[in-house]
């Protein structure tokens, strides 16, 4: 056993009546951490009392148990002090530490079962205790200067175990709040300990549940619990009314759930109250819609929805509805798939805020290069509404609205009271988009053009050199003369993948042509496809010209390295261009 932050000044301590005590001879706290009881075996029990360390008043029975290894635990030296000396037992230091509270604190189980047993014995049990509860029940709800049990210190330091012995010993006490303002209950879901939960709970009949500023466990659990289903779902079953109660900003747990993104609680609260995410919070206004929208969590704004529609048009103290948060913080498929799919959703585009902003008034003011490819297809957007400033949407995609997109940025880094420990909005950043970013049903004619000129002249290259073959033909039966040679055959293949994809690609241009000439719809999907042919279809076209390459000139080996090596740079000059095509312009 090695000692642990034990102390050995010299400076004089005071007891109980305020007179001087010299501390602990440094002979008794080494065997005090070493587990020798050798040496108090002839003490008389005031004199064992009296030991104490000069600062924090620890008894040899709080050396022990501090100097011991959780590993390797020995319960032999509390036995036989606690023999000698019962009334160290509730001996507290200038903490308020029981030998309890230290056992529960490094997590002793084997020492706290000791401690409870021996406070059961007869000559505690029948002692007249002003709590009427026996002595071990006493123990146990004993509390330090920090108003701590040993539940609560078992609880912050993670010992499960501890926690089930203390709770099985004392089921019907329900553990008030420490000086923090937590419990235990709130202390286990805060720290990510679904165990600690379930004991809790399973062994607890009254178990209380507060945290500070108004929180419940169950504000705890939505906010931090990201891993086992169980621990809420109970925490749910035994403590269901939490599910509405709100915290001093108004927050409910769903309210959490939302914010930070905690997807499979947000199922789970919606299951157990489907109205739960009608409730607005104190200072915005702001239903669990607002800020799953706020945080650019699409799929829980579409379960939301699902489960209880009618909160789709409350709107917070701005008069702002969920989607003129989406506008900000989805992704250009996103919002698309959200208004094609939702009429709900789609109701919402010409709704205006308090300031007589709409849902597109934010689009075009924060996203105006993604407007038309969100919008394409939706046929209810008025781009003539004027706000209160009189400012069109057309207007703001013309000439911009700093003043709007400044307000929204500021959102982005309002923590409000704390609550927003992100800000109150997440703001998409462009990069994140691929196509749409560039590519609109409006600009697409241009980019189709020089598309299809670099996919038409690979596939005119690719059908040429099948036919102009590396090494010529054999006169007598006009057989490849190379057509056993390695490099020739996979030459071949090369050339084959290079003159499908260019054509797939001249193909998809086509057909493209023809279903925005009828539908007038620009689908960002088939676009991707025919970059991703072109692409591909190059890849193909430098491995054809260097296997082709090296098939010629293998008889000059080192020519054919050297040859083969120039071809093969294309894809290293092609992922420099990418990166500088990506590269930011202050980088």
């Amino acid at each position: 056993m090695n000692p642990v932050s034990i102390e050995t000044e010299d400076a004089p301590s005071l007891d109980s009546n305020g007179e001087i005590k010299q501390p602990m001879d440094p002979n008794f706290l080494k065997a005090a951490a070493a587990g020798n009881s050798e040496p108090f075996k002839e003490m008389a029990r005031e004199v064992i009392e009296s030991l104490l360390t000069a600062k924090t008043k620890n008894t040899i029975l709080h050396i022990n148990i501090i100097s011991q290894e959780r590993e390797n635990v020995s319960t032999k030296f509390v036995e036989e002090i606690l023999e000698k000396c019962p009334s160290l037992l509730l001996q507290v230091n200038a903490k308020g530490d029981t030998p309890l509270h230290v056992a529960a604190k490094f997590g002793h189980s084997d020492i706290v079962r000791v401690l409870v047993e021996r406070a059961k014995l007869p000559q505690h049990e029948n002692e007249e205790l002003e709590s009427r509860v026996g002595a071990a029940r006493q123990m146990i709800r004993m509390t330090n200067k920090e108003k701590n049990t040993a539940l609560h210190e078992s609880v912050c330091h993670k010992n499960v175990g501890v926690v089930e012995i203390l709770t099985k010993e004392d089921p019907d006490y329900p553990y008030s709040a420490n000086n923090y303002g937590k419990t235990p209950l709130y202390m286990a879901a805060e720290s990510w300990s679904p165990n600690m939960v379930l004991a809790l709970l399973e062994n607890s009949t009254s178990v209380s549940h507060e945290g500070p500023n108004g929180k419940t466990a169950l504000h705890a659990a939505a906010k931090e619990f990201r891993f086992v289903d169980a621990a809420l779902r109970k925490l749910l079953e035994k403590k269901k009314n939490l599910i509405k109660e709100t915290d001093q900003y108004g927050w409910t747990p769903i309210h959490y759930a939302a914010y930070h993104r905690n997807y499979r609680t947000i199922n789970l609260l919606l299951e157990t109250d489907q109205y739960a995410s009608n409730i607005a919070d104190k200072d915005r206004k702001m239903t669990a819609l607002h800020l799953a929208a706020s945080r650019g969590n699409a799929i829980k704004v579409k379960e939301i929805l699902s489960v209880n529609p009618e909160c789709y048009e409350l709107v917070d103290n701005r008069g702002w509805n969920f989607l003129h948060y989406a506008m900000v913080s989805f992704h250009v498929g996103q919002l698309r798939n959200l208004l094609e799919n939702d009429p709900l959703a789609r109701s919402l585009i010409n709704e205006e805020d308090a300031m007589g902003n709409t849902p597109l008034h934010v689009l075009a003011a924060v996203h105006p290069n993604e407007f038309y490819a969100v919008m394409i297809t939706i046929a209810q957007a008025n781009y003539d509404t004027v706000n209160e400033q009189n400012v069109s949407v057309e207007h703001i995609l013309v000439y911009g609205y700093p003043e709007l997109k400044e307000e929204i940025q500021k959102l982005s880094k309002d923590v409000g009271r704390g609550q927003y420990s992100n800000g109150v909005i997440c703001i998409r950043e462009p990069e994140d988009l691929e196509v749409q970013k560039y590519v609109t049903k409006e600009n697409y004619k241009d980019t189709r053009a020089s598309h299809l000129v670099v996919a038409a002249l690979i596939a005119t290259v690719a059908f040429a050199a099948a036919f102009t073959i590396p090494g010529g033909y054999r006169s007598e039966n006009g057989t490849a003369i190379l057509r056993r040679n390695k490099a020739f055959q996979a030459f071949i293949v090369a050339d084959s993948i290079a003159m499908v994809f260019s054509l797939s690609a001249v193909f998809t241009h086509f057909l493209m042509s023809l279903i925005i000439e009828e539908t007038k719809d620009f689908n960002e999907d088939l676009f991707g496809a025919s970059l991703f042919f072109t692409i591909f279809s190059m890849g193909a076209m430098v491995i054809a010209f260097v296997t082709g390459t090296y098939a010629m000139l293998v008889p000059s080996l080192g020519l054919a390295i050297i040859t083969c090596l120039i071809g093969l740079s294309f894809f290293l000059l092609a992922i420099w261009i990418i990166r500088l095509s990506t590269k930011e312009p202050d980088d």
